[in-house]
């Protein structure tokens, strides 16, 4: 029984370091990052452009 969850845990370990599952779990954590920059920053009105002060 330990020498299965043994195995079973080195089973995982390899899963974890294979280059997929990298590529895919850093794919989604900038992808988050890119969401959550949109979601604080938020879209601008197309029809109305950012302020710009006119006074020099």
């Amino acid at each position: 029984m330990l020498l299965e969850r043994i195995m079973l845990m080195e089973q995982s370990k390899k899963g974890f370091q294979h280059p997929f599952f990298k590529y895919s779990i850093r794919t989604l954590y900038y992808l988050l990052i890119l969401i959550l920059l949109v979601l604080v920053y938020g879209f601008h009105d197309m029809r109305v452009g950012p302020f710009i002060y006119s006074e020099f």
